[in-house]
């Protein structure tokens, strides 16, 4: 998490994993209050939890961010207007609900949680005088949330690692996005990985997916060196198939359509220059990175079972986000 100047959404903050690896949210109730947008948490609190399938559910929090004493019909009211109003199953998956607040005469859990979520959480509700108790459920924020929640210093969420914009990562001396190179340098330096049968067609831990995701999201890329190759293939076929605008951005794809694929080859190259050329520097980079090193994959058929045309329907997806797959993979295989 770092300081700066605003919430993605006012009123939610993603605050990373408590000890047991469980996702943190926490719901403001003063600036849900302060701004009316319940709405607008509803529908961000459950794209998170389409983000992953939490695999020991997860924490939800609410407390103040400033001193204002909480009442529990008020949090009562809070909860029915954006977390009664998530998908149910999703909610099943909430491990601790847990409501902080300074008020010593606060109430029962029965003014503050209503009776329908009390049935469907039972004993995972907890009330509690201030967050020195999170210690109790081994939950640790964050130091700059902590000071956030106490200080009301301006806080900028942090970006979630899958779905944003290619240039939006941190982008390295290569000019490529930090982590695509240190993934790339990581099967160029452990060759034998390439020659596992299957790679990049098995999908690796989902749970060991999580916890890189999260190391990826502090900049600590000495992780990929200790992780499952098939948990890094797993991150960048992700992470490229949920960008925000795909490598080849959605305006080219009628007219990629309407190429025909057995054109003269220096024809088709003439054609995608001028595609290059109006591509962003990034994507550009990116895109020569991976065919170069795609290519350099299927040097080890004969091993990992994975030539140019295996390889052009695993990759095929990273690169456009296209209905019909099949011209995709036509395409990709017929000159690479």
């Amino acid at each position: 998490m770092i300081q700066g100047q605003s919430y993605e959404v006012q009123g939610l903050l993603n605050a990373g994993l408590d000890k047991n690896e469980q996702p943190i949210y926490v719901l403001l109730y003063n600036l849900i209050i302060q701004n009316k947008n319940e709405e607008q948490i509803v529908n961000k609190f459950q794209s998170y939890l389409q983000q992953f399938r939490p695999f020991k559910g997860f924490v939800l929090i609410v407390c103040s961010q400033d001193d204002t004493e909480m009442k529990a019909m008020d949090v009562k009211n809070l909860i029915k207007q954006t977390i009664q109003k998530v998908n149910s199953q999703q909610l099943k998956r909430i491990d601790k609900l847990i409501v902080i607040s300074n008020n010593q005469n606060y109430g029962k859990k029965e003014k503050t949680i209503p009776f329908s979520l009390q049935m469907l959480l039972k004993d995972k509700i907890h009330l509690i005088n201030n967050t020195s108790f999170l210690n109790l459920y081994d939950i640790e924020l964050h130091q700059s949330i902590l000071r956030f929640l106490c200080n009301q210093i301006e806080f900028q969420e942090q970006q979630p690692f899958y779905g944003r914009e290619l240039a939006s990562y941190p982008i390295g001396q290569s000019g490529l996005p930090v982590f695509l190179e240190e993934i790339l340098q990581f099967y160029i330096n452990n060759i034998d990985y390439l020659r596992k049968q299957g790679i990049f067609r098995l999908s690796g831990s989902h749970d060991e997916e999580i916890k890189l995701v999260d190391q990826l999201l502090q900049s600590n890329y000495e992780a990929i060196k200790i992780s499952d190759p098939d948990v890094i293939a797993t991150v960048l076929k992700n992470s490229l198939i949920n960008l925000k605008t795909p490598i080849f951005p959605f305006e080219i794809y009628q007219i990629l359509r309407d190429t025909d694929p057995q054109v003269p080859t220096k024809e088709f190259i003439d054609m995608f220059s001028i595609f290059f050329a109006h591509l962003p520097k990034v994507n550009r980079l990116t895109i020569f990175r991976l065919i170069e090193f795609i290519k350099f994959v299927a040097k080890f058929e004969n091993e990992n079972k994975m030539g140019l045309y295996n390889l052009s329907i695993i990759f095929a997806p990273c690169f456009f986000r296209a209905n019909n797959n099949s011209f995709t993979f036509q395409i990709f295989n017929s000159k690479y």
